[in-house]
């Protein structure tokens, strides 16, 4: 029976001929997660014997991965902004890009607001529900409310707010973008709809071979990737009351197109840009 170090050294080498980024990583994650030990154990006690079952599971997921399969989607978890999130996929793995987006509201919100504040948050497209809920444990006095097109989604959502105790805090709603929200004032609004094209590769991601086993509604769009955001736009046109802060996240080559589209639909809004770690516009922030 093969033990821990053999198994490990085994597979860091098939997940470097496959091409993963990170064998070695990705072979400590997984066995990790098949043992249902920490990563810690795994190196303090080389010679462990795994079970056949337990090998056999291991060889099973590591086949997966040598086929480019996400690390999320085989352990059914992915961290963000420091909390465990339970994802599969009917919805997006949450992105490190998409951490940015929560760190400008939370710091927009505590700068503009009281802590106390009983503040309106609406999260546009939810999906997994780490942006509503993330911003419910940062901003515990805000109503937040999260829309998703998609009832699988937010079947997910509602799981993880019930895990991390914010299911009283969130009010998950189905439907089109704002549509299930007309009669609620918005004071923030934070949108990171899919803002993928035809011929769009994500230029922030190591490894873009992942991206055929998410769900393309979640990822891709007409008008060069910005329809959603011109529907999100229309939408708060037609609304008496519109945000006072809006957040978006968006792809940096949309930048030309996605401010000239926000200043014809919102005029009045002031704009401000936001880079990523790797100096790329990756946060539009519109101020009224």
């Amino acid at each position: 029976m093969p033990n821990i170090r053999s198994l490990l050294n085994q597979t860091i080498t098939r997940l470097q001929s496959t091409g993963s980024p990170t064998p070695q990583l990705d072979a400590e994650i997984l066995l990790s997660h098949i043992l249902k030990k920490s990563k810690e154990f795994i190196y303090s006690y080389p010679e462990f014997q795994p079970t056949k079952k337990q090998i056999s599971d291991f060889q099973f997921l590591v086949s997966k991965r040598s086929k480019g399969e996400p690390i999320a989607y085989l352990t059914g978890h992915k961290q963000f902004y420091g909390l465990d999130f339970v994802v599969n996929k009917n919805v997006l793995i949450p992105r490190p890009e998409t951490e940015l987006l929560v760190e400008e509201v939370i710091r927009c919100f505590v700068n503009r607001e009281p802590r106390t504040a009983n503040r309106v948050l609406a999260d546009i497209g939810t999906g997994s529900g780490c942006i509503a809920i993330t911003l419910a444990k940062h901003l515990p006095r805000a109503k937040i409310y999260a829309t998703d097109v998609t009832k699988k989604a937010l079947t997910l959502a509602h799981q993880n707010a019930a895990v991390h105790r914010v299911s009283k805090q969130i009010n998950f709603k189905h439907g089109d973008l704002l549509k299930p929200l007309t009669k609620i004032k918005i004071d923030v609004l934070v949108a990171n709809l899919p803002y993928g094209w035809l011929a769009w590769k994500n230029n922030t991601s190591a490894e873009s071979q992942g991206l055929k086993f998410e769900p393309k509604q979640a990822l891709f769009t007409q008008e060069q990737g910005l329809k959603l955001y011109r529907q999100l736009f229309e939408q708060l046109t037609a609304r008496r009351q519109r945000p006072k802060l809006i957040f978006i996240e968006f792809d940096p080559r949309q930048t030309v197109k996605l401010k000239a589209l926000s200043k014809k639909f919102l005029p009045r809004y002031k704009q401000k840009i936001k880079k990523d770690l790797a100096g790329l516009n990756r946060i539009l922030t519109l101020h009224n």
